[in-house]
């Protein structure tokens, strides 16, 4: 599925000696200063372009007649059609047009990207490059080395490059097929010399990073548990490719994981989450999100499943937060042309990214804690507060709490007169006055907070005036199996699985009696679930009832009263037992109610 970037200024000092051993093993050994400096352009761009373009893209999600959903990249996989058929329907029809590789590259640059990662070869086989290996690459089919046409072109923009390489290859008689690894027509492995294959597809890995220039990335894509490492030959691989590219950066997919959390550097620089946002990114780990634009890579006509600007720009900011990057893929058609509600996403961002980019580029992940109102970032010093949901009474509250004789600098970025944001200092933390909505993005609103040596106010959602509490979704901590909308009013949502937990920390003044009022919704197929909440010493437990057959009627639900003892940080979970249809609920608030 995924691809590489692109290379670009060298790192001085370590050309000739990164990674100097080779290998994937010489990963774990790697000195920090040596990493952190191979690593810094990558930490430093945060956004790429992602795209997948080959075959499948004039098949553009249709096999004689019949429209396929999903991701149609695949289609030769989906539609279970043989090698010879597949080569023999779709190269007439992929005929790219004269300077496509041109738009690509404007594409990204004015979007805000700094590299870009194409499909070299993709599953299919089929491969972009001039390849002497085999007759079925670009070179042959359209007399063009279209790779060439795209490094040139992502360097004429400065952008830095990366090339997706597929393990797979669902042309090739002697790839593996089994095993782990999804393969058209139902063909056995054990007929097949899967030696001459892996011989094959290194000699056109070798092509491929000695022949086009500076490479900064490179997107292995597709193991399993029974194919994976030694099987590809991933040693004598990587060592091709390092002494190509010493300072190249390279993915984790040589290997097969279950969960991201069993990579070490051994296996590759990053891991790739793909098609979410991990919670709470990964720790002491580099990482992307690679993520669609309507839930397919390649190129479908069919399929206009949109997510909005608002939704890109807010998973930008949201896998920045954490310390990732956001790899969001186009999928040109057969002709080479990216479709036209991409592009205008894409400038959507890039308008978005002219204003805002300072909050982006260079940034670290937020060392403040969660915030319901939106995602930080940081960067020399400075807090850059993304506003997702503007709060109701202009107050933005921020859990920090300057040192003495610091005093709080807000501004909005995008004012460029650099107008103070009048601020206070209270026990929750800084409170940002943002009733001035001159500079309010739709997208997401960011305010540069300048207030050196700070110290994290005790986590934990304070009381209100009269002693209750509302606690926002945006303040959960969850638990994968539920949620948070990106809606400008917050829900959880999605609440599809028992394991889904969603925990607040509350700062409790008065120790004392608190009536518990949900404010939730559900469908008359999923009502019935079981729920126990749990706060200080006492758990609840209920069950969800329908509110007019609509996930969206939210009506307060009173679940009973719990008894908190302790003064300071305690916590409230929501937690599922049963699930009679597809979720548990949708909940916009939960209440404390002090008992007086």
């Amino acid at each position: 599925m995924k691809i590489c970037l692109l290379g670009g200024m060298l790192l001085s000092g370590y050309t000739a000696t990164a990674q100097a051993d080779g290998g994937l093993k010489s990963n774990a050994t790697e000195p920090e200063a040596l990493r952190n400096a191979r690593m810094r352009w990558f930490r430093d761009a945060h956004f790429g372009m992602f795209v997948h373009w080959g075959l499948y893209s004039a098949a553009a999600g249709e096999w004689n007649g019949k429209d396929y959903e999903g991701c149609v990249e695949w289609i030769q996989n989906m539609a279970n059609v043989p090698a010879a058929e597949y080569e023999k329907q779709l190269t007439p029809l992929f005929r790219p047009k004269k300077d496509f590789a041109r738009e690509w590259a404007k594409t990204a640059k004015e979007a805000g990207c700094r590299y870009v990662i194409f499909t070299t070869r993709h599953h299919e086989g089929f491969a972009l490059h001039d390849s002497k290996t085999t007759t079925y690459d670009g070179m042959d089919v359209t007399g063009r080395d279209l790779m060439r046409e795209i490094v040139n072109a992502l360097h004429e923009q400065g952008l830095r490059v990366g090339v997706y390489f597929s393990l797979l290859d669902w042309h090739h008689p002697d790839a593996y097929v089994e095993h782990g690894m999804p393969t058209p027509g139902g063909v056995k492995n054990d007929t097949r010399n899967n030696a001459n294959y892996v011989s094959y597809m290194h000699q056109q890995a070798e092509e491929i990073f000695s022949n086009y220039g500076p490479i900064d990335v490179v997107w292995w894509d597709y193991s399993s548990k029974e194919i994976q490492g030694e099987k590809w030959g991933a040693n004598a691989l990587v060592d091709m490719v390092k002494k190509h590219h010493p300072n190249i950066i390279m993915n984790n997919r040589l290997y097969h994981f279950d969960h991201n959390s069993e990579y070490t550097r051994a296996n590759g620089d990053l891991v790739t989450p793909e098609q979410f946002i991990p919670e709470a990114g990964y720790k002491d780990m580099d990482w992307e999100s690679c993520m669609t634009m309507n839930g397919t890579w390649g190129y479908s006509k069919n399929n206009q499943r949109w997510h909005t600007e608002k939704e890109l720009v807010q998973n930008m900011i949201d896998i920045v937060s954490k310390g990732g990057n956001y790899l969001l893929n186009v999928g040109p058609m057969g002709d080479g042309t990216i479709p036209s509600k991409s592009i205008e996403l894409m400038q959507g961002i890039g308008g978005w990214m002219k204003v805002n980019g300072e909050s982006i580029y260079g940034s670290r992940a937020n060392s403040i804690g969660k915030v319901n109102w939106g995602r930080i970032t940081t960067k020399n010093g400075k807090y850059y507060l993304h506003i997702f949901h503007w709060p109701e009474n202009n107050r933005l509250l921020v859990p920090i709490a300057p040192d003495a004789g610091s005093t709080p600098k807000a501004v909005y970025l995008a004012d460029g007169a650099r107008t103070p944001l009048p601020t206070s200092v209270s026990e929750p933390g800084i409170s940002i006055d943002i009733s001035n909505t001159a500079f309010r993005n739709n997208l997401a609103t960011v305010i540069e907070l300048d207030v050196a040596g700070t110290t994290l106010v005790p986590s934990g959602i304070f009381p209100d005036a009269d002693g209750g509490y509302h606690l926002p979704p945006g303040d959960a901590i969850l638990h994968e199996g539920v949620a948070l909308s990106m809606s400008d009013k917050p829900v959880l949502y999605s609440w599809t699985a028992l394991t889904g937990t969603a925990t607040w920390n509350l700062q409790v003044k008065q120790p004392g009696k608190y009536r518990v009022i949900l404010r939730a919704a559900c469908t008359d197929e999923s009502a019935g679930s079981k729920i126990t909440l749990t706060a200080g010493s006492t758990t609840l437990s209920g069950v969800v009832k329908s509110t007019n057959n609509n996930w969206s009627a939210y009506q307060d639900w009173e679940l009973g009263t719990v008894n908190i003892p302790k003064k300071g940080v305690n916590t409230l979970v929501i937690k599922p037992l049963t699930k009679p249809g597809v979720g548990v609920m949708n909940l916009q608030q939960v209440q404390l109610v002090r008992v007086k």
